[in-house]
């Protein structure tokens, strides 16, 4: 499946792959699978069973048929095989005795359906009973039979109520959308899994290009070191991103120009996805007082996506923001757990006080309401204070910060502020500590701590900032 998802992202997006050819993958596939067909049409799932999988040859039927897409050669006896053994366990999924319950049964029919369309035969057999049981099925599965059913329109209904229900469990930020569940360690069912098959959804149902792109930059957001977390997740995730390259019809070959208050700022050409973004940064003293104007304008063939922020700092105390994250300061002085001040949301005039020459624990409690990936943590460090690396040998082994949260994995200290990372977080609460030495004498503006996506930082969380006064 990933030599053919492959194949066709390369022809249809023009792109170059090095140390990888695709058809020589999948033609070396094919020939293993062709030795795992077994006399009822069925594959085992290793050369030495004797038995037919009915859980996975579904699976690798969807497999054959995205091969057929790419191209290549597959062979019309074990197509037609294949076909009749899907036909079989679509009327009796439990031949072999492997399901002990409804659900297990539906999930198979629902499957074998799937895999029979994709093979060219769109049958609506058994689907009254699969929709009775839905609220049954996992969630994956309920987000298969929603996009199954949006090729009958006697079921649009209530294909209309089960998509209702399974949007309440998407979250949507301004650039992403990502399926709001726990994190799910099993592999068949897992939470890139659950995101490929909601953007298959969306695509299915036509939806507009915003929620289309925003579910597809979350499944990126999935990636780690540019891939997913191993193979399955992989060919799945490919077969999204195949269909969503479907929706672009051209290559994109086209110039924008960008102006601010009528003044030109920048030309940029965009042919094909050799150069697929562009950067450009405006010092707040170019900007005007009062009202300006940026406008984006294109020439030419294909899409312009854009994305603006506006970065400033105002004087004085200023309140924190709740954008999806919530990040609360707490000083506490070393080894002792009475707290000097909480810094939240609120901004206060009052000014933090603290004795020179003392070592002070800093904690940051981080609370998301829905699993994220790649948290930023970001804490300045007003200039009286000075972050204490006990990770020296020449460090006191006295003086040690609460332990941080495991899955806040990364920090790094710097002379005027703390860095840290978090790759996966669920819903929760999560702390990160670190120590300090007041060493300044003297009145201090002292930043918010801020917390963000690494890829979405529209998604945010900020303590307010305060005055700090070490005497």
């Amino acid at each position: 499946m990933i030599g053919a998802n492959l194949q066709i992202l390369k022809e249809t997006n023009n792109v170059i792959l090095t140390d990888f050819e695709p058809i020589i993958k999948a033609n070396n596939a094919l020939e293993i699978i062709e030795n795992l067909q077994r006399e009822d049409g069925g594959f085992a799932s290793f050369p030495t069973a004797e038995k037919s999988d009915v859980f996975l040859t579904p699976y690798l039927a969807n497999s054959l048929a995205q091969a057929q897409l790419a191209g290549l050669k597959v062979d019309e006896n074990l197509l037609n095989s294949l076909t009749k053994y899907l036909e079989k366990i679509l009327a009796n999924p439990d031949e072999y005795n492997l399901c002990n319950n409804l659900i297990c049964k539906n999930q198979i029919r629902l499957n074998a359906l799937i895999a029979l369309d994709n093979l060219g035969q769109k049958r609506s057999d058994f689907l009254q009973s699969i929709y009775e049981q839905k609220n049954d099925l996992d969630f994956l599965h309920q987000i298969k039979l929603a996009r199954y059913l949006t090729q009958f329109p006697q079921w649009e209904t209530k294909t209309e109520s089960l998509i209702s229900d399974i949007q309440k469990n998407i979250y949507i930020t301004g650039r992403n959308s990502t399926i709001n569940l726990p994190l799910n360690w099993d592999w068949l069912n897992s939470n890139t899994i659950t995101q490929a098959e909601a953007l298959r959804l969306f695509i299915a149902l036509k939806k507009p290009s915003e929620k289309v792109d925003s579910l597809l930059q979350g499944l990126l957001a999935m990636r780690r070191n540019g891939v997913w977390n191993n193979s399955f997740e992989n060919a799945q995730a490919l077969m999204a991103l195949v269909e969503y390259s479907q929706l672009q019809p051209i290559l994109p070959n086209f110039k924008a120009t960008v102006k601010l208050n009528n003044q030109f700022l920048e030309n940029i050409n965009f042919k094909g996805y050799k150069l697929s973004n562009y950067d450009l940064k405006i010092p707040p003293q170019n900007l005007l007082k009062g009202k300006n104007e940026l406008i984006l304008t294109k020439s030419g063939d294909g899409i312009l996506h854009y994305l603006t922020t506006y970065k400033y700092f105002l004087p004085g105390n200023q309140s924190g923001r709740l954008n999806g994250l919530r990040v609360t300061r707490y000083i506490r002085p070393v080894n002792q757990q009475n707290i000097i001040e909480k810094i939240g949301l609120y901004a206060s005039d009052k000014t933090v006080t603290i004795p020179v020459g003392n070592i002070f624990d800093l904690e940051l409690e981080i609370i998301t309401d829905h699993p994220i990936n790649h948290l930023m943590i970001n804490d300045p460090l007003p200039a009286g204070l000075e972050a204490i690396d006990s990770n020296f040998q020449t460090s006191s082994n006295y003086f040690q910060a609460e332990e941080n949260s495991w899955q806040i994995n990364y920090q790094q200290i710097y002379p005027d502020k703390i860095v840290a990372y978090g790759d996966r977080l669920d819903p929760g609460v999560y702390n990160l500590h670190y120590l300090v030495r007041s060493v300044t004498q003297g009145k201090f503006d002292w930043g918010g701590a801020q917390v963000n996506l690494q890829y979405a930082p529209e998604e945010f969380g900020r303590s307010a900032s305060t005055k700090l006064e070490v005497k």
